[in-house]
């Protein structure tokens, strides 16, 4: 990340979406784009302190017990949790990518494949 933050304070669509900058700042650089290949494909990603979650990643179990709701969860491990959208998810997606694609110009190819495909599967 080259020292700075992929998503800043100034950025959030809402305060109550923390959770989701503060995962997305804590993805390192050398699994950037296997992250963002995941999310594409409306699969989540964890980290040391939280986790990106789409209702497919979830069991049977937590299924049963558990609202359903479109577009993905971002909660860290202190409880501090928000579900935000698809289009909400794409905002933060052009965001992260664009800023790693400013360091990475090599991963810019793929990394935008993977944004596009992430749009096509959910209809955006």
């Amino acid at each position: 990340m080259n020292g700075s933050f992929r998503i800043t304070e100034d950025e959030l669509l809402s305060e109550k979406h923390f959770p989701v900058k503060a995962i997305f700042n804590m993805v390192k650089d050398y699994r950037f784009k296997e992250v963002v290949e995941g999310i594409s494909n409306n699969s989540g990603f964890g980290e040391n302190y939280g986790a990106c979650v789409f209702w497919n990643d979830l069991d049977d179990f937590d299924k049963q017990n558990t609202p359903f709701y479109e577009g993905a969860e971002f909660g860290l491990h202190n409880g501090e949790e928000v579900i935000i959208d698809a289009e909400e998810l794409l905002y933060y997606l052009n965001l992260v990518c664009d800023k790693y694609c400013k360091d990475h110009l090599e991963d810019g190819e793929i990394i935008w494949e993977y944004v596009n495909k992430y749009k096509r599967n959910n209809n955006l």
